[in-house]
């Protein structure tokens, strides 16, 4: 039976075949062109009326027709078979004709190349994509669990398994409603998720005993319809580990960031010279103490350096970085002005006052640190008013009726007796108290002596830069410095090394550079000395020479020192007078400081 006996096509079926986008070619066992469709004519540029030529294909196209007639020998269909002998290359598809049980032709459908081309790259593409989603998947540390939008599993990773302990096969095609309610799962946040439409978490106890931390949430198409839910696992061990872990290393890092502020602190200045076992622990004290916000007070004699502690103090804390230091001598300001410049006033306050009022020294230092230096010498008045200020911290303005709350860290610093002052009457007990919550004592320079060659150096160069000079001590000039009492303190040591660095005339300072009392106090003092010379009454002005100097350098001018020595303040200014004359009595034995 030939195919060209029963192959009719209407009209109808014709037109479908001219209208599709691939080439049909129907060929009979013995080779003849049953039918040709417009695409295939086209693609394989056959004449219109191929068909009524009667043309056989093997003459067409040889090689094709072998592929044919193999199809139609076997029976079995070639798919995907690559043509290269037409103007564009081709994909064909045979596949054989079965009429009644007897193979009676083949039917061969050609493609463009292009087009398969096309095709492929999209798949694989697409390949690849699903490639990399399934990596990311399968390596995310959390677990990863994917519902439909009934909520049932489709889709779990390794590591679910890891952190929940169960299987994933297990939950995989099982709504989670179902397993919810068997127990598997104490809440399922795939349900939650369900219901609100928008991410959920929550805490999930599963029945392996395992719980973790579940976040749900809904992928949505283009059209806004819920697809499914991926639900994000993560071990609460692990969480608590890791919080855990993170404390660690906040209170470390806290640890180490106070040991770097200790030894930022213990490196800050180098104007503070520690070398005596006094000044390190006094030192470590104002490192602790700078930390804080307790009111200081300072012991000590003139000049020991006392206002050097309190910047010291203030640079330390955090205050340096909100406010300023303000420093006030009380005994410098005259008793009618302190009010004023302690609390502020404002216009027409009193008479004198700025018309735009003055802030007060607590006010210029809030957020800071007000130093009072000499607060001893503060009328007793003003003593009660501090201490009403302390209460609370609030101070009005002198003429005002508002009062403003201000944040002052107080340091206060003596060099009398506190004790005795309060005995006397002369400063309140009360106010002594609430100032006096961390004591410092400053030591004299007297008491470490060891510190006074690193002074006259630390000194020399401040100074030297200061006055654009390179001033060097001979030998004798140092020794004859270190030996010195310096009754006047720190002070007094950098007032004296200033004075020598602008007065001496060569770059070199010696002995001879040296003030008189310096020079008379070293051949007086020293332990060689030879006084066998000298007269009782020449022996016992030396003496007195001594003492009303340190006198006056201690106590910054002889009406003090006189006080304090309990003589006449005359005695003392005639006495200053003959003091110089040391020198010449000492000139006249022969005396010479070893």
């Amino acid at each position: 039976m030939q195919i060209k006996d029963i192959f009719h096509v209407d009209d109808f079926f014709m037109a479908v075949l001219d209208s599709v986008q691939f080439g049909v070619i129907v060929t009979a066992s013995d080779g003849c062109l049953v039918y040709v469709n417009n695409f295939a004519r086209n693609l394989l540029d056959f004449h219109a009326d191929i068909i009524n030529s009667k043309v056989n294909f093997a003459e067409l196209d040889s090689a094709n027709w072998i592929s044919i007639q193999k199809v139609i020998k076997t029976g079995e269909p070639q798919i995907g078979v690559p043509v290269m002998n037409y103007s564009k290359p081709l994909v064909v598809n045979r596949s054989p004709i079965v009429y009644n049980g007897e193979i009676v032709g083949a039917i061969s459908v050609f493609h463009q190349l292009e087009h398969y081309e096309n095709i492929s790259e999209y798949l694989q593409k697409y390949k690849i994509l699903t490639g990399q989603l399934e990596a990311l998947i399968e390596s995310s540390y959390d677990g990863i669990f994917v519902t439909d939008s009934d909520g049932v599993g489709i889709r779990a990773n390794a590591s679910y398994e890891r952190i929940t302990g169960i299987n994933p096969s297990e939950f995989i095609g099982k709504n989670m409603c179902e397993l919810e309610v068997a127990g598997d799962i104490s809440e399922s946040v795939t349900v939650k998720v369900l219901k609100s439409k928008k991410t959920e978490t929550i805490r999930q106890l599963y029945r392996s005993g395992k719980e973790v931390l579940a976040t749900g949430n809904p992928i949505f198409n283009d059209k806004g319809e819920l697809i499914m839910v991926l639900t994000n696992l993560r071990d609460m061990t692990d969480l608590n580990k890791m919080s855990s872990e993170l404390e660690q290393s906040k209170e470390m890092t806290s640890e180490y960031k106070r040991r770097l502020q200790e030894l930022q602190r213990a490196s800050l200045s180098d104007n503070f010279v520690a070398v005596s076992g006094a000044m390190r622990d006094l030192y470590q004290k104002v490192i602790r103490i700078s930390g804080t916000d307790a009111p200081v007070f300072m012991h000590g004699e003139t000049g020991v350096g006392k206002e050097l502690v309190a910047e010291e103090i203030h640079q330390l804390s955090d205050r340096s970085k909100t406010g300023v230091l303000v420093k006030i001598n009380c005994a410098s300001i005259p008793e009618t002005l302190i009010e004023s410049e302690l609390f502020g006033y404002t216009d027409g306050a009193f008479t004198g006052a700025k018309r735009s009022g003055k802030p007060g020294l607590l006010e210029v230092a809030d957020n800071g640190t007000l130093f009072l230096d000499e607060i001893n010498s503060m009328p007793l008045v003003l003593q009660a008013k501090l201490l009403r200020f302390l209460q609370n911290f609030e101070i009005r303005r002198l003429g005002s009726t508002t009062s403003k709350v201000v944040n002052v860290r107080l340091i206060c610093a003596s060099n009398q007796d506190m004790n005795k002052l309060i005995f006397n009457r002369e400063f309140r007990s009360d106010l002594f108290y609430r100032l006096n919550v961390v004591p410092l004592l400053i030591p004299p320079l007297r008491e470490r002596r060891e510190a006074i060659p690193y002074l006259i150096q630390l000194f020399l160069k401040r100074f030297n830069q200061k006055h654009s000079s390179k001033k060097t001590l001979s030998k004798s000039c140092r020794e004859a410095l270190e030996r010195y009492s310096w009754p006047g303190n720190i002070r007094e040591l950098a007032n004296m090394i200033e004075r020598i660095v602008i007065l001496s005339p060569g770059e070199c300072v010696t002995d001879e550079d040296l003030p008189s009392e310096i020079v008379n106090y070293n051949s007086m003092m020293n332990s060689e000395t030879d006084l066998c010379g000298l007269s009782l009454r020449e022996q016992l002005q030396l003496i007195e020479a001594k003492i009303i100097s340190e006198a006056v350098e201690k106590y910054g001018n002889a009406r003090r020192a006189a006080m304090h020595l309990k003589v006449n303040p005359s005695i003392i200014c005639r006495r200053q007078k003959k003091i110089n004359g040391g020198k010449a009595i000492l000139q006249k034995s022969n005396i010479v400081a070893k």
